[in-house]
């Protein structure tokens, strides 16, 4: 071993990365669109500070102001999951629901629910919770 550890944090095995439960990203809000079907999530810009006279400039030539917020609106798939990822949950249980719900062999449910989640995380929309592995006193 270096002197100099490294940033990376160690990478999960197949079977830990399944158990991970995830998590929506709590700073975001979001709705049904019309009370049920497809979710609309609102996300909140971030305002960087500039000085008051690009920011007057920028608004006269906008005639508006900036948002406050963008919006993503998921698909019915995308919105399912979506649901189902409040953190009780493992990633091999969503897989398993998304296979039955939309009637998808498990391989193809895994491969299409691993990318929307990576895709989510990315965005700071989703994160993971791992559980700490119980270790046994057993001799």
């Amino acid at each position: 071993m270096g002197l100099f550890r490294s940033s990376k944090p160690a990478a999960l095995d197949r079977r830990r990365s399944l158990a991970l439960k995830p998590l929506r990203n709590p700073g975001v809000s979001w709705e049904p669109v019309g009370g049920i079907g497809p979710v609309s999530i609102r996300i909140p810009l971030e305002r960087r500070p500039a000085p008051k006279a690009v920011v007057w400039f920028a608004a006269k030539l906008a005639r508006k102001q900036p948002p406050d917020f963008r919006t993503l609106e998921l698909d019915d798939v995308g919105s399912f999951i979506w649901r189902l990822a409040d953190g009780s949950r493992t990633v091999r249980d969503l897989i398993w629901q998304l296979a039955v719900e939309h009637r998808l062999n498990r391989k193809d449910a895994e491969v299409a629910l691993l990318e929307f989640l990576r895709q989510l995380s990315t965005r700071n929309l989703m994160a993971f919770a791992e559980l700490p592995t119980q270790q046994t006193d057993k001799p």
